[in-house]
């Protein structure tokens, strides 16, 4: 297994577009690198290096949708009669087209998304989306001025990483514990945050989103998502599910009668949010649900 595989399955840092990103180099790298000459063969095995990457990030859609979308050109070019060569030649472009689309929408949702800062606005973030620092710094080159107030995002602290990207960037930024969200809000301007699945009745994020979202709503501050539309996967096409992580990034004592529950994610309704920003632009989030998400 390569280097790469390993880092993507211990990672539980980073954000969808990111780890989606490193998924498809991955693949790119490992096809490059495969000394199998029947094409069926790698198709097979292509799928099998996936299905295990998936195991490790089951609530990454964008790296579920981007990975099997890989393997499943990879099975129709094998059961063509193209030579060995010419399969992996025209996957690995597959790849390059999808790293390359991946980064065009982020810049679409970061040029929409800028759009709604303005001059000393004090935004919310919490955890780490590629695509909210490409709003931010979005904004940033069209010469707005405004700060960021980063959740440190317990228990991995990306929070922080976050904070430290933004402010070398040369935003003003500020770290706050998750527990101060409350204390925070009535000063904000608005609230921004990625999601990693949106599905008929919500949207799967970072655990803390949800109480974050039922906070701005009650102090009337404008709560923002920016996903791409590939991140849609219906409840009805696949059950969600959490599942624990490793009790002791949050205490690592034995201590009788003392039990660890530790999970990232959690399910937010769409009642808490103001406007969704995708690819295809800014909605306010009634009028996504009734255009993307109803049958």
């Amino acid at each position: 297994m390569s280097e790469l595989l390993k880092k993507i399955k211990s990672d539980n840092k980073s954000g969808s577009h990111k780890l989606s990103i490193l998924t498809l180099q991955a693949l790119r790298e490992y096809i490059e690198k495969s000394t199998i000459k029947d094409k069926m063969k790698l198709a097979d095995e292509l799928n099998l290096v996936v299905k295990d990457l998936i195991k490790f990030q089951k609530n990454i859609v964008l790296l579920q949708k981007k990975a099997s979308s890989v393997v499943y050109y990879l099975k129709r070019l094998a059961k063509t009669n193209k030579n060995i060569t010419d399969v992996k030649k025209q996957t690995i472009e597959k790849i390059d087209e999808l790293i390359t689309d991946a980064g065009k929408k982020q810049d679409k949702i970061g040029e929409l998304g800028s759009r709604l800062i303005f001059n000393s606005n004090k935004i919310l973030t919490i955890s780490s989306s590629s695509l909210i620092k490409r709003i931010l710094l979005s904004a940033l080159k069209n010469d707005r001025e405004f700060e960021v107030y980063c959740l440190e995002s317990r228990p991995m602290m990306e929070g922080q990483e976050f904070a430290e990207s933004l402010a070398k960037a040369g935003i003003q930024t500020y770290i706050i514990t998750d527990a101060m969200m409350g204390k925070i809000l009535p000063e904000m301007n608005m609230v921004f945050t990625g999601a990693d699945r949106l599905y008929e009745s919500g949207f799967i994020n970072k655990t803390g989103t949800l109480p974050l979202a039922i906070t701005a709503l009650k102090l009337n501050v404008p709560f923002f998502i920016a996903c791409e539309i590939d991140k849609i996967l219906k409840e009805i096409d696949r059950t969600i599910r959490f599942y624990p992580e490793n009790p002791n990034e949050i205490f690592d004592k034995k201590v009788k009668r003392i039990s660890v529950l530790n999970y990232y994610f959690e399910e937010i309704p769409y009642e808490y949010v103001s406007k969704l920003i995708c690819e295809e632009g800014v909605f306010e989030m009634h009028e996504f649900i009734k255009w993307y998400l109803k049958d």
